[in-house]
């Protein structure tokens, strides 16, 4: 017998013995056979056996008196329970019958209400039955209505019918039928198939023939009329796109095949064929077929061009005035234009050029000859649409617009310069009106013109550049040169002499290439954009020339003796770096000329290109021209300052010579101002050199005056070469320093006491730097000027002649003279020092005259 685990009592729990007989899988056969099995001795075995059968006989006995227990201690819970079922029971009647009747009083209530609800539900479907019905009865009488007024809108006999009510009525009629359900009607659809069917074919082919009549007349209210009933029948955007299509057709027939190449030859020979004249001049080529059939594709495009543009026109003018629900700002364009993508004109205009550029790039593609005459051709290709469609073009005059040019323009999205060429001007000459940034122009130069614009200044460059590239061919090659020299020993002939003229481009070759800027420029004048970029291909061009002869100008001047003023003979080479600058300066001098052209003016961007070309070729020659002035004026204003030296007039004579014969005689370009201040400053060198001449002995007097009309002469010359004259201040003080040099000195006092306006060019640093020396020379033992002051006579000489003899950093660098020196003020400083000087000289024992004429050179204001 097993031991259910629902029994187990917390004493047999705690009894481990017990633990296997409550194992839920025991089994009491298999632990009885176990059992006896066992090793044990019968009496061992007796003993257990009887132990178990004794503890589950107390277990048993236990069990039996606590079930007892619990029984009796849940007999009364058990009772009570019982009890409170039956109650349940008694409630659960009492609340079946009160639902029962519930259920009798919701059906009885359920049917007072349901009748009534499905009789109102049965009169509302007749009510909308009987609505409809109406509804129908009254579309059909207005249907029958609008027949009758459409019947006689447009009678079928006599009488004169109006297309443009009849649209407004056919539109009514549509929209009467579509909103309500007429179908199965017989007089309905036995009025739609007689009366309405017909006259809305007869409407929309009666507007038809007055839009294409109106168009090919030009008569905008034919059109208008036409638009109005096509607009009110609701197909204008499609009977528009017809029309447009329609035009595009008939352009693309006459215009495909027209300038085949093989077409081109098969018309050259049937004109050579009737050609009558003995010496052949009717006969034509095939570059004259190509401009005649190109004109008369352009003469078509225009026709029906003009034609598409009066029908913009009546469309932007026209506005839907009846609707209520229309915006009364807008067009039947703008209703056109949200169809088709764009305005009418503009979409006609792209379609059309794509078509002509089409034919024109095959043609090129297929035959060079035609691609050769086009390019080289490329302002009359311009001319063949300017001005014959300016019309269509020009934006200003009702031509081509787009809408997409409309919003750039809101959003001011500009095209800039470098892609139209010009801002502010007038692009085309031959069109006014038009201009590059117009729609029109914009959609025919990107799909046609710009290949052969590009090609064209390409060639036009190259042309350019053939003139430059011929004024500096490349060198000879060996054996010619060794020929060449062999030639120049044989003839005497110096090899410098033989190198300078080979140096130097032809001057004929130089005028070729304005002349070849020039005719590029009178061949482009006419288009702002194309004359701008063959501007800009022209100073290219002359940027080239001047590189090459800057670097020739380099390779000569490599040599220190082609710019030496001092050289015993000139170098021949320097007259090649003169012809070098006087062939860049007849460039200069040919540009300023196209700059303004006497019979008709370039284009301002053009203009503007060749100004900036002309200023940068005079920044070039005056820094050339620069590097032998600065050269000359140099080495003059250093033998003038050599104050030591016995002769001041014979070291510059040589560089004065030289700046006259060798630069200024045989250079073209006018350096006036430049010379003019050249000659001044060697004036006022030498009037400081002769001030500062110490001893002032009367050979040095002597010398000194004869040396002045040299330098006066030799200066004038010089000056004349440019056409200046050598006047002014500085030319009055050489003049009255002469007789200055032969005073005595109580003369010279008196002079400086009086100081007339005689003496006024003459400075008042001259004069008493002149004191100095005149005192100096006759107390030449107690005197000496730098000796007085405490310093060198470098440093003296750059005190008393101030910034023109010395650099400003050797200027007074004695301790003693610094208190006296003010950088800020080199004048007063020199004649501080100059004041002091003298002072220091009247500390001696002087002559009476000598010291009157200190006090006076003091007392001098």
């Amino acid at each position: 017998m097993a031991v259910g685990s629902d029994i187990v009592t917390p004493e047999l729990v705690g009894k481990h013995q017990f633990d296997e007989l409550l194992d839920p899988s025991f089994d009491a056969t298999h632990y009885a056979h176990e059992l006896v099995r066992s090793r044990d001795t019968m009496e061992l075995k007796a003993d257990k056996i009887s132990s178990i059968m004794t503890d589950l006989s107390a277990t048993s006995s236990s069990l039996d008196a606590r079930m007892r227990a619990t029984v009796l201690g849940t007999h009364e819970q058990i009772l009570e329970q019982v009890l409170g079922v039956a109650s349940v029971d008694v409630t659960l009647e009492q609340v079946e019958d009160q639902v029962r009747e519930i259920k009798q009083y919701m059906h009885a209530l359920r049917t007072k209400i349901r009748v009534p609800y499905e009789q109102a539900l049965e009169y509302t479907r007749q009510a909308r039955n009987l609505q409809l019905a109406t509804r129908h009865v009254r579309a059909t009488s207005k249907f029958m209505q609008l027949v009758r007024r459409l019947a006689v809108q447009i009678p079928e006999s006599g009488g004169r019918p109006d297309y443009a009510l009849a649209a407004l009525t056919l539109v009514d009629i549509e929209r009467l039928v579509d909103t309500s359900d007429l179908c199965g009607i017989d007089v309905v659809d036995r009025a739609l198939a007689t009366e309405v069917t017909p006259r809305r074919q007869q409407t929309a082919n009666e507007a038809n023939e007055m839009l294409v009549g109106g168009m090919r007349r030009q008569h905008q209210s034919d059109v208008g009329s036409g638009l109005q009933i096509l607009f009110n029948l609701g197909i204008i955007s499609n009977a528009v796109d017809t029309r447009i299509q329609a035009s595009i057709a008939a352009l693309h027939t006459i215009i495909t095949g027209r300038i085949d190449p093989r077409a081109l030859h098969i018309g050259v020979r049937e004109h050579n064929a009737r050609a009558t004249a003995i010496d052949g001049r009717d006969m034509v080529g095939i570059d004259t077929i190509l401009w005649t059939r190109l004109e008369d594709m352009i003469d078509a495009v225009l026709a029906s061009g003009l034609e598409v543009r009066v029908l913009e026109r009546v469309l932007q003018r026209k506005r839907d005035v009846l609707r209520v629900d229309a915006r009364v700002d807008a067009s039947y364009l703008d209703v056109v234009a949200s169809k088709l993508g764009d305005r009418v004109l503009a979409l006609w205009w792209t379609k059309v050029v794509d078509t002509i550029a089409r034919e024109i790039h095959a043609s090129c593609d297929e035959s060079s000859v035609v691609r050769q005459i086009l390019t080289n051709n490329y302002p009359r290709l311009v001319q063949l649409f300017l001005p014959r469609l300016e019309p269509l073009l020009a934006a200003r005059l009702g031509g081509v617009t787009s809408v997409r040019d409309l919003q750039s323009s809101v959003a001011s999205v500009l095209i800039s310069d470098e892609d139209t060429g010009c801002a502010g001007d007038v692009d085309l000459a031959q069109s006014p009106n038009v201009r590059y940034s117009d729609w029109g122009m914009r959609v025919l130069w990107t799909r046609l013109l710009s290949v052969f614009e590009a090609e064209y200044v390409n060639k036009a460059a190259s042309r350019m550049d053939d003139s430059v590239s011929r004024c500096f061919p490349a060198p000879p090659p060996a054996g010619l040169v060794d020929a060449q020299s062999t030639w120049a020993q044989r003839h005497n002939t110096k090899s410098d002499e033989l190198q300078a003229v080979s140096t130097v481009p032809n001057r004929k070759l130089v005028a070729s290439v304005v002349r070849s800027v020039g005719t590029e420029l009178e061949m482009a004048k006419s288009d702002a954009r194309l004359c701008t970029m063959v501007a800009r291909a022209a100073t290219r061009a002359i940027s080239s020339f001047v590189a090459t002869t800057k670097d020739r100008l380099l390779s000569v001047m490599d040599n220190p003796r082609v710019v030496d003023p001092c050289a015993a003979t000139a170098h021949p080479m320097t007259r090649s770096v003169i012809g070098l600058i006087n062939c860049v300066e007849a460039l200069r001098v040919g540009i300023s000329e196209l700059c303004q052209p006497a019979d008709q003016p370039l284009t301002a961007p053009a203009q503007s290109v060749l100004c900036t070309c002309r200023d940068e070729l005079q920044t070039f020659i005056n820094a050339q021209s620069d590097v032998l002035l600065n050269a000359a004026d140099r080495a003059i204003s250093q033998a003038l300052l050599d104050v030591d030296n016995s002769s001041l007039w014979s070291h510059a004579e040589h560089a004065l010579q030289w700046l006259q014969t060798q630069v200024l005689e045989p250079l073209d370009p006018r350096r006036s101002s430049r010379v003019h201040t050249m000659t001044d400053s060697y004036l006022t060198l030498f009037v400081h050199t002769v001030c500062v001449t110490m001893p002032l002995t009367e050979t040095a007097k002597l010398r000194l005056a004869s040396e002045l009309p040299q330098l006066e002469f030799a200066c004038s010359q010089a000056a004349s070469t440019m056409g200046v004259r050598v006047t002014g201040d500085a030319y009055k003080s050489v003049r009255q320093m002469r007789p200055l040099l032969f005073m005595t000195s109580r003369e010279l006092a008196q002079v400086l006491g009086e100081r007339s306006a005689e003496w006024s060019s003459v400075s008042e640093l001259d004069l008493l730097n002149h004191v100095v020396c005149r005192v100096a020379t006759e107390e030449e033992a107690a005197c000496v000027p730098h000796e007085l002051l405490g310093c060198s006579r470098r440093e003296w000489l750059g005190c008393v002649a101030g910034s023109e003899f010395v650099e400003s950093t050797d200027v007074c660098r004695n301790k003693e003279m610094l208190h006296l020196w003010d950088t800020r003020n080199l004048s007063a400083s020199c004649r501080a020092v100059v004041c002091e000087c003298l002072k220091r000289m009247l500390e001696h024992k002087l002559a009476d005259d000598l010291v009157a004429l200190i006090q006076a050179a003091l007392s001098m204001k």
